[in-house]
């Protein structure tokens, strides 16, 4: 009986040593390998995908070779699979990190060593551990994902831990703190409006800071956690522009309705900052879910914002508008009630919008004008892409019957790469 009790507690002792001496022995198998390529694998969370290359997904995020997206994105190439790391080696000490999802590794030249497959809450803490060391050499925007993206790995307290940390670069303290906002949820808003109320009090006013990123990962939260913060901060008229603009543009992403409803809200009021009610108009066109009647609203309130800041933040709005903003773009070119500022403005975005056909840019032309007015409608046209436009510009240089009219859309001719244009211009040369 006392030998097999005490075997019980041996093997009790070493169940609960195990996390520990694994972690160790993770760290010493990595060093102990022959400098070159050390690789491993082990369970991805659930809903990572990539395309076995350098592309990693996970929810709202994004990884590339040299790109990182926090929001909605679409790519059919990014399927399910194990995390497989790479990790590049020098005298025992890791230089560089690589991960893919899926697929099969990667041709390299030189020695490899596999380890195999590994636990994944190891790997978690281990590639945390490495953080410290590598932020300054190894991908930026990639160090933390096989930390994060591992199978069942506690990261929150890790995340916080690098967010709070001073001494740590701005770059992974903000990557720490966006990674919250993909994993955590409501027990890490207090946190993240500390982040930003700390931004605000340091007079923090940068797009990258670490307030713009909390603001992001308050946005990202499952639930809409984040949303009555964010709409605190974008309703704070005592706090600092940039702040309450971020706070802004992610009401704008989001499409709850208490999130339009306060952007209706600061879009009217008179008494408001200019430059949050203008970012206000383009989060809530630019959102990634707007509505037809959010775009008609806009077009309802236009008359009444009475700022040309404004009005042209609702006319660069109506590019994202598909059914009616074209058509709306194009009637205030042509509406004389409108001042030549605004008609330009407003002939101009008509002129970036795929749905605004051609012919209706020429037909604002034809209406004459003063000739400021008709120069700017050829400018439009020489921006775009489509040979009408560039036939329009052509019959302009050689008919029209204002001499100064066809010399600016020669101007504009020729700087397009088009054999026409060329042959254009040389019979012009020979008349």
């Amino acid at each position: 009986m006392r030998a097999s009790f005490t075997l019980l507690v041996a093997g009790a002792a070493l169940a609960l040593s195990t996390p520990a001496r694994a972690q160790a022995t993770l760290a010493t198998r990595v060093a102990q390998a022959p400098d070159g390529i050390v690789r491993m694998q082990f369970d991805e969370r659930l809903g990572v995908c990539g395309d076995g290359r350098d592309i990693v997904g996970y929810r709202n995020a994004l990884f590339g070779r040299n790109v990182q997206s926090m929001g909605k994105w679409n790519n059919g190439r990014c399927v399910a699979g194990p995390l497989r790391v790479s990790l590049t080696t020098d005298d025992g000490q890791v230089s560089h990190i690589q991960t893919q999802v899926g697929s099969t590794w990667p041709t390299v030249t030189g020695r490899v060593t596999d380890l195999g497959i590994v636990d994944s809450r190891e790997a978690s803490a281990y590639f945390f551990s490495l953080v410290p060391r590598l932020e300054a050499a190894s991908g930026k925007d990639r160090l933390l994902l096989p930390a994060v993206l591992a199978a069942d790995a506690p990261v929150i307290a890790p995340l916080l831990a690098l967010a709070r940390d001073r001494s740590r670069a701005e770059h992974t303290r903000r990557a720490a703190v966006q990674w919250l906002g993909q994993l955590g949820d409501a027990s890490v808003v207090p946190a993240l409006v500390s982040f930003v109320s700390q931004g605000a009090a340091d007079g923090e006013s940068r797009k990258k800071g670490l307030a713009s990123s909390a603001l992001a990962a308050l946005a990202m939260l499952e639930d809409d956690a984040g949303l009555p913060a964010l709409i605190e901060f974008a309703n704070a008229k005592s706090g600092p522009t940039e702040i309450r603009k971020d706070a802004v543009f992610w009401l704008g992403q989001n499409g709850d309705p208490r999130a339009v409803r306060v952007l209706h809200t600061i879009i009217e009021d008179s008494r408001e900052e200019p430059r949050v009610r203008s970012h206000a108009i383009f989060s809530l066109t630019n959102g990634d879910v707007h509505s037809d009647a959010e775009f008609a609203w806009l077009r309802g309130i236009y008359a009444r914002l009475g700022d040309d800041a404004l009005r042209e933040a609702v006319m660069q709005g109506m590019t994202q508008d598909d059914v009616s903003g074209s058509r709306w773009l194009i009637d205030r070119a042509r509406d004389s009630d409108e001042t030549v500022k605004a008609r330009r403005t407003a002939l101009f975005w008509a002129g970036q919008s795929d749905k605004t056909p051609t012919a209706d840019l020429v037909n604002v032309y034809r209406a004459g004008g003063e000739s400021s007015f008709r120069e700017h409608a050829i400018f439009v046209l020489s921006q775009r892409q489509d040979q009408a436009a560039t036939d329009a510009l052509m019959r302009i240089a050689r008919e029209d019957s204002d001499t100064r009219m066809r010399g600016k859309a020669l101007f504009w001719l020729a700087q397009k790469n088009d054999p026409r244009v060329t042959k254009l211009i040389a019979d012009m040369v020979l008349k």
